[in-house]
C-alpha cells in the first residue's frame, strides 16, 4: 500500500511517526473515512466541511480542501484503485490511506449496549481518533453493529453507523440533540427523503418495523436482526431511499 504524508507518496511499510506526535501519544486526532468510486472520492465537500469543523475543535491545522483533493486523487492513482476506502487522519499531519472496500455482508446482525455515549462531552460529534471504545465493544459483540444510548437512555448511534427507523412507513433518525455523530451519508439521506428527528429511548426499538444502518463506506443498508429478533425484509422505503441519495 502507498500511503500520502503531508502530500508526499511513501510505502506504507516505512512510513512512520515521531515518537512525541499527539496522535500516537494521546490520540489528538481526526479523522473521515471515504468511499470512493471511479477513483474520485464521494461526498468529498461533506467530508472537508465536517473535518474541517474537528479540526478546529482540537485546535488542529487542516490543508486546503483542493490540496487534500489532489492529495487524495494521487493516492486512489498510486494504488491503482477505481472504488476504494478512503481514510484520512489529521493530527500533527495528513496521512491518507487507500485500499479496496470492504465486502458487501449479505446479512447485519445487530445488539445493543448499556454502554453510553456521553453526549455532554465537548468532543461529541466529533470524528476523533480516539476510537478504542467503540472498536472494543464491537470486537467483543461479535455483532455486525452495536447500538449505543447515551446517558438519558436515549438511542444514540452504532459505533460505526449512524440510525435510521421505520415504523408504521414513517422514517426516524436519532436527533443531533442525543449526540450521535452528524454522518456525512445520515445528512445526504435526510437532505434527500423525509425524516423526522427524534429522542427516543432504547425500549422503543422493539416497535420499529424496520432498522437502517448509514455510512460512509456501506451507505445505507437494511438490519436483519436485533439482539437475535429477526426482522422484517426491509420495504420499497430503503430502496427509494438508496434511489435517491447520491453517492
Amino acid at each position: 500500500m502507498i500511503v500520502s504524508w503531508n502530500g508526499h507518496l511513501i510505502e506504507g511499510g516505512e512510513f512512520t511517526l515521531q515518537v512525541s506526535d499527539g496522535v500516537f501519544l494521546r490520540g489528538e486526532g481526526v479523522f473521515e473515512t471515504i468511499r470512493a468510486e471511479k477513483g474520485e472520492p464521494c461526498l468529498w465537500n461533506q467530508h472537508f466541511e465536517r473535518l474541517a469543523y474537528s479540526a478546529e475543535k482540537l485546535g488542529l491545522k487542516i490543508p486546503d480542501r483542493l490540496i487534500l483533493l489532489d492529495w487524495i486523487r494521487r493516492v486512489i492513482v498510486a494504488n491503482q484503485l477505481l472504488t476504494a476506502r478512503l481514510r484520512l487522519t489529521l493530527g500533527e499531519g495528513c496521512l491518507i490511506s487507500a485500499e479496496p472496500l470492504p465486502e458487501e455482508l449479505d446479512e447485519i446482525h445487530v445488539v445493543t449496549s448499556n454502554c453510553p455515549i456521553n453526549e455532554q462531552s465537548p468532543l461529541a460529534q466529533i470524528k476523533c481518533t480516539s476510537y478504542a471504545e467503540n472498536m472494543f465493544l464491537l470486537r467483543e459483540s461479535g455483532a455486525d453493529e452495536v447500538i449505543r444510548p447515551n446517558t438519558r437512555g436515549e438511542i444514540c448511534e452504532g459505533c460505526i453507523s449512524n440510525l435510521f427507523f421505520v415504523k408504521d412507513s414513517v422514517i426516524y433518525t436519532p436527533s443531533l440533540e442525543t449526540g450521535c455523530l452528524p454522518g456525512v451519508m445520515r445528512q445526504e439521506v435526510m437532505r434527500h427523503i423525509k425524516v423526522r428527528e427524534v429522542e427516543w429511548v432504547m425500549a422503543d426499538l422493539k416497535d420499529c418495523d424496520e432498522i437502517w444502518l448509514s455510512n460512509a463506506l456501506r451507505r445505507l443498508r437494511g438490519v436483519t436482526s436485533i439482539n437475535g429478533r429477526i426482522l422484517p425484509r426491509p420495504s420499497e422505503l430503503l430502496s427509494r431511499a438508496l434511489a435517491k441519495v447520491v453517492v
